[in-house]
């Protein structure tokens, strides 16, 4: 399994970096058999997107999991790598989703992960990791991601928000207001955007390079322009901390609000988890259950 995975010695002062930003580029993560076998896993478990979907891509699939993405999780290198960016606590794989942007397509707009982590305790961590299975130049069609330093503007208010808001009395009634349907809490403010543009990181990627993000990071996507490169792929892994802790009230309370604003949700993996789980219990302790279900 290590075939798949480079060994990567970080630096202290990259670990720092990442302790302080929320984010890092792990250079040549991955071995090109890695990445050829993660570009056919997404190039057939993708597909169009529902027409409620707000990302404007031209494939995507949700859940997309194979021996392949296994064989790289449970890598001792790989392993090695998230202990060295997490203390030793180490991170267990939650989901696997893959992307596909064409030529002038935009993706997502500024964005946190609430949505894809409401089922973790707000104050718990749990990552991101972008494998872009393209090579992505800035200069020449750029289609990588854009970021921005928790420095600058963390996302962690909107988490802990939403999970106080949840747990209010007459929420249920609150969020059919027009006043309530007016507030996108998943996407970046007119203000939050103004900010967030002005302080964004981009970066070349070469494949086998990735992107470690945690929760709370704002990024979005960056537009492919018209190239060489027919469509830009990427695959997304994602990541809970090994304390992380599973929390009902957030994943039920966030759905009801979603499903007030929007239907835009194509993963229930939270749920899934929920037929195993307790307010409280550690989400990694659990997962086996899940996997076999």
């Amino acid at each position: 399994m290590d075939l798949l995975v480079n060994q990567i010695n970080l630096s202290q002062e990259e670990k720092q970096f990442f302790a302080e930003n929320g984010f890092i580029k792990l250079k040549k993560l991955l071995t090109n058999e890695a990445i050829d076998a993660l570009r056919e896993l997404t190039s057939k478990a993708t597909k169009s997107p529902p027409k409620f979907y707000s990302g404007d891509f031209s494939k995507m699939g949700y859940d997309v999991e194979e021996a392949i993405t296994r064989d790289i999780y449970s890598s001792a290198n790989f392993k090695d790598v998230l202990n060295q960016l997490t203390n030793n606590r180490g991170v267990a794989f939650i989901q696997g989703i893959g992307f596909e942007l064409e030529p002038n397509q935009k993706g997502f707009n500024w964005h946190h992960d609430i949505l894809s982590f409401c089922y973790v305790m707000p104050q718990d961590w749990a990552y991101t990791m972008w494998i872009p299975l393209d090579p992505i130049n800035i200069k020449e069609q750029h289609g990588g991601l854009s970021y921005v330093s928790r420095q600058v503007h963390s996302a962690r208010q909107y988490f802990d928000m939403v999970y106080q808001l949840v747990q209010q009395e007459n929420i249920s009634e609150f969020s059919q207001t027009e006043e309530f349907k007016d507030w996108n809490f998943q996407y970046a403010s007119p203000v939050e955007t103004f900010l967030l543009d002005k302080n964004k990181v981009e970066d070349d990627f070469e494949v086998g390079d990735a992107l470690l993000l945690d929760k709370f990071v704002w990024h979005k996507s960056c537009t492919l322009k018209e190239g060489k490169l027919p469509s830009r792929m990427a695959y997304v892994m994602r990541f809970v901390d090994r304390q992380a802790r599973y929390s009902r009230v957030f994943i039920e309370g966030t759905y009801s609000i979603l499903n007030s604003t929007t239907k835009d949700l194509d993963s229930d993996i939270g749920y899934q988890l929920g037929k195993f789980l307790q307010d409280g219990d550690i989400i990694s302790d659990n997962l086996e259950s899940l996997k076999s279900y």
